[in-house]
């Protein structure tokens, strides 16, 4: 039988990631206010421009601080007035909330690594900045679980393809695990691999689509409930339901 693999997500999957993020934006959002802009123009404004300069840019935290300044200074120009230093370096402040946040691990998971790691290959998939996300996955104190890490700056169907090939992978005995309808499940679904789908009530609305409909995805409330779905179906010969 062809090693059994797990595809996993990193951020909102493992750990807490975008909560940092929009506690940051409503903090941005409040000092914009009492500024006298509005609040719902300010907060409309920073993912505007987030969803402007992620592609150019990436997903590193020093460049989302950058958006929150990029949203300060439209909201001024939108009035007619020059941005004032002394807030820019306000803004700045905000954002830095997201550099370096603590790792705070979902509810199960390093449990539930430890028992898929038992009987199955584990590799990490993520996107974002390969220093900051090589610096979370070693606070989180995770990185022992995996055969194979892998940070790239975006994910779509091609990447799935080359960790096929990299790892020789069965599709048909391949999953991803993860929270992005866009970037976990839907690619990994149309590279021929499984796929399940752990939401987060908190995930970045830029991750959010339409889920796929295949017979191959499948919904669990919570990262531990992988451990009834995959291990509750191995027998003593080693099937397993899924």
């Amino acid at each position: 039988m062809d090693t059994v693999t797990l595809i996993v997500d990193a951020d909102d999957t493992l750990w807490e990631n975008n909560i940092y993020y929009d506690q940051c934006i409503a903090n941005f959002v409040a000092l914009m206010a009492g500024l006298g802009f509005d609040r719902e123009e300010a907060d409309h404004t920073v993912h505007a421009v987030e969803r402007e300069r992620v592609p150019v840019v990436g997903y590193a935290p020093e460049e989302f601080v950058n958006s929150l300044v990029v949203a300060y200074e439209r909201l001024c120009e939108r009035r007619g007035q020059a941005p004032e230093d002394g807030t820019v370096e306000r803004v700045r402040e905000i954002g830095q909330a997201v550099i370096g946040y603590p790792i705070v691990l979902l509810d199960g998971v390093a449990g539930t690594l430890a028992r898929l790691k038992e009987r199955f290959r584990l590799i990490l998939l993520t996107k974002g900045d390969p220093a900051t996300q090589e610096d979370k996955l070693t606070r989180s104190g995770l990185a022992h679980f995996f055969d194979g890490v892998h940070v790239v700056a975006e994910k779509d169907a091609a990447v799935f393809r080359n960790l096929i090939a990299q790892y020789a992978l069965s599709p048909a005995q391949t999953w991803m695990v993860g929270n992005s309808p866009r970037s976990d499940i839907n690619p990994a679904v149309a590279a021929g691999l499984g796929a399940v789908y752990v939401p987060h009530s908190e995930t970045w609305g830029f991750e959010l689509g339409t889920l796929v409909e295949s017979e191959r995805v499948t919904v669990v409330e919570r990262f531990a409930d992988l451990v009834p779905l995959f291990l509750g179906g191995v027998d003593g010969a080693g099937e397993m339901a899924l």
